[in-house]
């Protein structure tokens, strides 16, 4: 039989240790505090004293085991339970069992699990929780994902048996101009439907899969949304756009968020029933973190330009897309969860999403997934490619503004086709070049050190750090590149 990941009780290792303070108390308080933690847990847990009689046994546990007394909880791990678990608890710290539980009733039947874990009490004799693991969960979810493949079907379905009418009586019946024109109308509509469902299928399987990687670049926020938008409103998605943002550049999954940006719009669309005007903003949140230091976000907010009339009459977006429209919504969550970035749908129907300015160096994100990418583009245009390391040096503490400036110039300067991704110093970056030879990448680096330089001085700066670069890694097209040489670089 297969098994699930099991849940872990945190609370549980501090009415442990309640248990061990209180242990010469007579046991009251430890009593009543583990039972004001463990009955408000949604989970099942019973424990048991060192003659395995239950002592308490929470809510949760209670209605998973269909038992009301002590006495018919005692009476099913007692069936459940054999010696041979306890002693294996006590020996190993844990040890699990199952047992199938009649609904009162009702003529089905539910697969639970029972995970025994040991309490030891200095002083005292060992004794036991229960973990109740309800496994008919995991049917269910597994029911919801039929549904749920059943509603996409159903998407796709619809436009294709649209179009497959049209064209039928297109191909079988001679018409008129007008007519003509209206079933193939109905034929592009409904094949753009399809790609767009298509497009979302594919999401959510990428989600289920795990496959949604992300290649972190460093990213010109307005430079790069620009595009989106224009082609958007060329595709009559949109109605018109405003972008109400400085220039900002972020480390982040560009093509990621070109498609949170897509999908948030689409999703507008569907709720509005028509093409929206966006409004495009964006603001630096800062944060003090507990553990001390300061945590710079970009939160970029997309708003629909609507009258209030329309807002008050229309279910709320957020609303919307947990019931209608779910499977947008959970495109745009996992989407956000892919970015390090936290996802928000205010009650003003605006649609947020906070990215971190300052994000810790992820070497999968920052220097594998880059590179697999650039070599790949290489390989197809025959290229070479060179990976650069650049860095900051003779200033101690680089100030966030000094880093800003640098990444503001690099993007300035550095075709699209570059990528520069976050280095593993805090002042350091990684440039993955194709298509240019060592001497033209020393002019593009000496190009970014003068451009620097100037933009300083003209802000002002008194210390001016330099800078420094080196080429890490050289490829020509067609070369093959070990697994181990890429866990080295």
């Amino acid at each position: 039989m297969a098994t699930h990941p099991v849940e872990t009780i945190p609370e549980m290792e501090t009415g442990a240790a309640a248990l061990r303070d209180n242990a010469d108390s007579g046991g009251s308080p430890a009593s009543s505090l583990l039972e004001s933690l463990l009955e408000p847990v949604e989970q099942g847990v019973v424990i048991l004293d060192h003659s395995r009689t239950p002592v308490f046994a929470n809510r949760c546990a209670r209605g998973m085991l269909s038992a009301t007394t002590d006495g018919e909880i005692a009476g099913i791990i007692e069936r459940s339970c054999p010696d041979g678990l306890f002693e294996t608890c006590t020996s190993n710290g844990s040890a699990i069992t199952y047992v199938d539980v009649t609904l009162p009733d009702q003529e089905t039947r539910k697969l639970l699990g029972l995970e025994v874990r040991s309490i030891v009490i200095p002083g005292e004799t060992a004794a036991f929780y229960v973990l109740i693991h309800d496994f008919s969960r995991w049917k269910k979810l597994d029911e919801l994902r039929s549904r749920f493949a059943t509603s996409l079907s159903h998407r796709m379905r619809t436009p294709l048996t649209a179009i497959r009418n049209a064209v039928k009586i297109l191909s079988e019946q001679p018409l008129g101009g007008e007519e003509r024109e209206k079933l193939l109308d109905i034929g592009w509509r409904n094949v753009e439907k399809l790609i767009t469902n298509l497009d979302e299928l594919q999401k959510i399987f990428m989600i289920e899969s795990e496959e949604m990687k992300v290649c972190r670049t460093l990213t010109r926020v307005r430079h790069d949304l620009k595009p989106v938008f224009e082609k958007l409103q060329a595709n009559s998605k949109l109605r018109g756009y405003k972008i109400s943002m400085p220039e900002t550049t972020v480390f982040t999954g560009r093509g990621n968020l070109m498609d949170f940006v897509v999908t948030a719009i689409e999703a507008y669309n569907t709720w509005l029933g028509e093409a929206p005007f966006i409004e495009c903003s964006s603001s630096i949140r800062e944060e003090i973190c507990y553990h001390g230091g300061v945590e710079r976000n970009l939160k970029i907010y997309l708003r629909p330009r609507t009258s209030g009339w329309l807002r008050s009459i229309r279910e709320g977006l957020k609303d919307y897309l947990s019931f209608h429209e779910a499977h947008r919504g959970l495109v745009l969550s996992r989407l956000a969860d892919a970015l390090d970035a936290e996802l928000d749908i205010s009650s003003g129907n605006t649609i947020s999403i906070s990215l971190p300015l300052e994000p810790a160096f992820d070497r999968e994100k920052d220097l594998v997934s880059p590179l697999h990418m650039m070599i790949e583009r290489a390989d197809l245009t025959g290229s070479e490619f060179c990976l650069i390391d650049m860095r900051v040096v003779g200033a101690s503490d680089v100030v966030t503004r000094m880093v800003g400036i640098l990444e503001s110039v690099m993007c300035s300067v550095l075709a699209d086709e570059h990528v520069v991704s976050k280095g593993e110093d805090g002042s350091s970056w990684v440039h993955f070049i194709v298509d240019k030879c060592p001497e033209d990448i020393e002019d593009i680096m000496r190009s970014v050190h003068e451009k620097f330089h100037e933009v300083c001085r003209r802000s002002g700066e008194q210390m001016i750090p330099s800078l420094r670069w080196e080429t890490r890694y050289s490829r020509v097209a067609g070369e093959c590149i070990p697994e181990s040489k890429i866990l080295d670089i």
